[in-house]
């Protein structure tokens, strides 16, 4: 599975998402691309091609490159290809709804179930009341 849950999945790709260090509405559970990133192979400006593409998670034998280039936008190269961990699908999954008077009662919820729930929490969406009457509206 994928670990990213992105709002343009149908027509984003991977290197896209790593050179912006995407999130996603799950990036409490699964973090960024960047945390995901095992390893990316890299096409500079000049034609070279720099490739540290590995599968594991932890590399003590040089400088690890992809933090250069995770989050830059393409600026310092153009990613071509990577290595992403890719957790096992859940097993199951519950869904709550949770209403509040106001966004500080919100921040205050998220900062408990993030506490409370640990690794079990995977996602948390806001909608304000005029978005929720809008949907109710229309």
């Amino acid at each position: 599975m994928m670990p990213l849950d992105l709002g343009a999945k149908g027509s984003c790709q991977i290197g896209g998402n790593l050179s912006t260090n995407a999130g996603g509405i799950k990036f409490i559970k699964y973090n960024s691309m960047h945390a995901n990133c095992l390893g990316l192979e890299i096409a500079l400006a000049d034609g070279t091609v720099i490739s540290n593409i590995n599968r594991t998670r932890k590399d003590n034998t040089a400088y690890d490159l992809k933090h250069l280039f995770i989050g830059a936008e393409g600026t310092l190269g153009m990613i071509t290809g990577c290595s992403i961990v890719c957790p096992p699908l859940p097993t199951n999954k519950q869904v709550c709804l949770v209403a509040s008077n106001d966004f500080d009662q919100v921040l205050n919820c998220l900062h408990i179930s993030k506490r409370e729930l640990a690794d079990q929490l995977s996602a948390i969406e806001f909608m304000d009341w005029e978005s929720v009457k809008l949907s109710l509206d229309y």
